[in-house]
């Protein structure tokens, strides 16, 4: 247990220097690192188990690189075995014991750096510390402000469980007060996919909270809209950068200016070949002129549509069911409300926020990261309710 433990707060390390403003890369060192972790838990744990949806996706991703002509420079071969790796390790690919040991502390630690981050980001933002501002805006300890909103979202979530979880009133009003200013960090982000994924989050998390207790969950959301309402003249100038985009957007007479010219390129891409895609972590050159020949670095716009045109429908099902399965799983089970009330807000913020941002393939990013380390938790909730309900 304490070399498992280990074993996550150096995978834990890792991450958060790849996401930090410090920025500290460390290339194919980094993965290098996750590759050996994930081979000494496949040799040394029980009970080993592959996932078979995540399997065809697998498939389909390598038929998606077999079957097309991608430049080299997009490297699909690489970042397909990075995918693998990571996956593998945090995700719901792979399962053993030790597997479930290491996810499960390391979601649970992640989460709570996730929200001393968030805090202090908004705590040197307040105060005008000139290293908070970076790209995009307002960065925090983050390396752009499209980081800083989202994570700022996660850490909302995680301060309204810890909240909830509290027992007693001192420690409840501490985290609803962390729970306040990690959704003002997200609105200073200014990103609206975030600001929406955090509300719907918010949403799942009380409704499940109050499941089967339609007035309760009705009466709590009208005292936090009231509160918000009431309040807001305090937090409206951390508004600045939303309004901005909002403005912008209106100025070109679309609401998504920002998206739409790379969402219908995706749509077009998935047109040309629905069935495999134009090449897993790739796009079609024809189309899109905005990526990075020097590094590979591609900007899909969207992770659903990505999915659609890289893979096509081949690797767009498996994953899509994989999600569906796992907020059926959190909506109908009644076993640790609270804990599935975390993760569905999670999920639902993901499913929300990557409308808007192509990371579900980015072996790079913390929020690929994350989202497929909330994958790799959940399925940790699902296995656990099949055996407790076989006990019964």
């Amino acid at each position: 247990m304490k070399l498992i433990k280990k074993l996550a707060i150096i995978t834990l390390i890792l991450v958060v220097s790849q996401i930090s403003y410090i920025g500290i890369t460390l290339g194919n060192a980094y993965y290098g690192v996750l590759l050996t972790i994930l081979v000494f838990f496949i040799l040394r744990g029980a009970n080993f188990k592959i996932s078979f949806l995540l399997m065809l996706f697998l498939v389909a991703a390598f038929l998606s690189i077999q079957l097309n002509k991608i430049p080299v420079f997009f490297q699909p071969y690489q970042r397909f075995i990075i995918f693998v790796i990571i996956v593998g390790l945090i995700g719901p690919l792979f399962q053993n014991s030790h597997l479930k040991v290491f996810r499960s502390i390391l979601f649970k630690t992640m989460n709570k750096v996730i929200l001393i981050m968030v805090v202090l980001s908004f705590f040197g933002i307040a105060i005008g510390l000139p290293l908070m501002i970076g790209r995009g805006g307002y960065v925090g300890l983050f390396i752009h402000s499209m980081v800083l909103g989202p994570m700022s979202a996660l850490a909302f979530l995680i301060a309204l469980y810890e909240a909830h979880l509290a027992n007693n009133k001192r420690k409840y009003w501490i985290y609803l007060g962390l729970a306040a200013v990690s959704f003002i960090a997200c609105v200073s982000a200014g990103s609206r996919s975030a600001l929406l994924g955090c509300i719907a989050g918010g949403l799942f998390f009380y409704y499940k909270m109050n499941q089967g207790k339609v007035s309760r969950f009705m009466k709590m959301i009208i005292v936090i809209v009231g509160l918000g309402i009431l309040s807001f003249p305090l937090w409206e100038s951390y508004t600045e950068r939303l309004l901005q985009k909002m403005d912008y957007a209106e100025e070109q007479g679309d609401n998504l200016a920002t998206r739409s010219a790379l969402w219908e390129i995706r749509v077009a891409e998935f047109e040309s070949s629905p069935i495999v895609g134009v090449g897993f972590s790739s796009v079609d050159i024809r189309k899109d002129k905005k990526f990075d020949k020097k590094e590979g670095r591609i900007e899909p716009g969207s992770s659903w549509l990505a999915l659609l045109s890289m893979t096509g429908l081949l690797g767009f099902i498996p994953v899509f069911l994989i999600v569906v399965k796992n907020i059926t799983f959190l909506f109908k089970s009644q076993e640790q409300k609270m804990f599935l009330a975390l993760l569905g807000g999670m999920l639902m913020f993901f499913i929300i926020h990557m409308l808007a941002e192509g990371y579900i393939l980015s072996a790079g990013s913390g929020l690929f990261f994350y989202f497929w380390l909330l994958m790799g938790r959940i399925e940790i909730e699902k296995v656990e309710a099949k055996f407790n309900l076989g006990n019964l």
